[in-house]
């Protein structure tokens, strides 16, 4: 029966990804799980997820389609799940509402509205409010740490409607960059690959809350002509797993970012950039950074010596994108 209910939610990863709605799609899950719901197993899971430094480009195809292209970097979000029995209605012991949430949804699209507790811990190196994925990290590492406690595995379409159904998020549950939208949780093309590249990143200070950035989306027909276009460059440098390209389109991406909100950070970063040895500027667009591209060769010598040009413009730091083995 366990077999069973495993296909049923790995099938329904497959049709919800063409749900209208996030809302229908979960109303869809929990009315599928029907027969006899899993047995939670007493004990522990662990979970994890990587950011993803901005995007290489986002904006609005001519068709309408909103997109991002992910750029998946060495940074983390942990989580540790603990599983027990309980009386009564089943609780989810959790620091952050978001995370909550999906654990929280997880237990009632499996039918599990009594006699569990989740106590969840979370700790991570990836800055808040940046525009570096942090919440949607968070809430994979918690989803990823249910499964073994909840005796199932999540399919991807389907953890991308549930966090559709939370707020606008990256695609960090799939293994590469990807074009992703975000805001609908869609997969619009697996690009396969991931870039390498070492990032300098420059922080203005404050936070931005993606669920308002997203609300104020807005493009001018010419800025929609331009992503189309950057954005069949970019697929196209990622066929070409042409590092240099990519860097270049995250470049054009950070100055139609500019020439739209106007961002005073983002102007002073361009500005040094033309002036750099570097292959191109990244932003992080509902976010606080910039991020100036190296190779992935570069060495320390080479990341001081950018550090030592961007004294003044905000809190620096460096990361690199991530290394999956061969």
């Amino acid at each position: 029966m366990r077999e069973a209910l495993k296909a049923r939610v790995l099938g329904l990863a497959s049709s919800a990804a063409t749900a209208a709605a996030p809302a229908a799609a979960m109303a869809t899950a929990r009315r599928s799980v029907t027969a006899q719901a899993p047995s939670p197993r007493r004990g522990v899971g662990h979970g994890k997820a990587f950011a993803s430094f901005g995007e290489i480009v986002q904006g609005r195809r001519t068709d309408g389609e909103d997109f991002l292209i992910t750029l998946p970097v060495d940074l983390w979000s942990r989580c540790r799940v603990s599983c027990e029995p309980c009386a009564g209605p089943s609780v989810v012991e959790a620091p952050l509402a978001k995370s909550r949430r999906v654990a929280e949804e997880l237990l009632r699209v499996l039918g599990l509205a009594s006699g569990v507790r989740l106590r969840i811990e979370l700790r991570r190196d990836i800055p808040v409010g940046k525009g570096l994925s942090s919440s949607t990290a968070d809430m994979l590492a918690v989803l990823r740490a249910c499964q073994a406690p909840l005796g199932i595995v999540f399919g991807n379409a389907f953890i991308s409607r549930l966090f559709a159904g939370i707020e606008p998020h990256d695609a960090l549950h799939y293994p590469t960059s990807v074009v992703y939208n975000h805001r609908r949780g869609r997969l619009l093309d697996r690009l396969g690959y991931i870039p390498d590249f070492r990032i300098v990143a420059v922080d203005a200070g404050g936070e931005v809350c993606t669920e308002t950035y997203n609300r104020r989306l807005d493009f001018s027909p010419t800025l929609i002509d331009d992503y189309q276009r950057l954005y069949q460059h970019a697929v196209a440098a990622f066929a070409k797993r042409d590092d240099a390209a990519i860097a270049h389109c995250a470049l054009q991406a950070t100055e139609l970012h500019l020439a739209r909100t106007s961002n005073e950070l983002l102007r002073r970063l361009l500005e040094r950039a033309k002036r750099m040895d570097v292959l191109g500027l990244l932003n992080t667009h509902s976010g606080t950074c910039g991020g100036f591209l190296l190779p992935g060769d570069a060495d320390d010598d080479d990341l001081g010596r950018v550090r030592a040009r961007l004294a003044g413009l905000g809190a620096v730091f460096h990361t690199r994108t991530l290394r999956i083995p061969p």
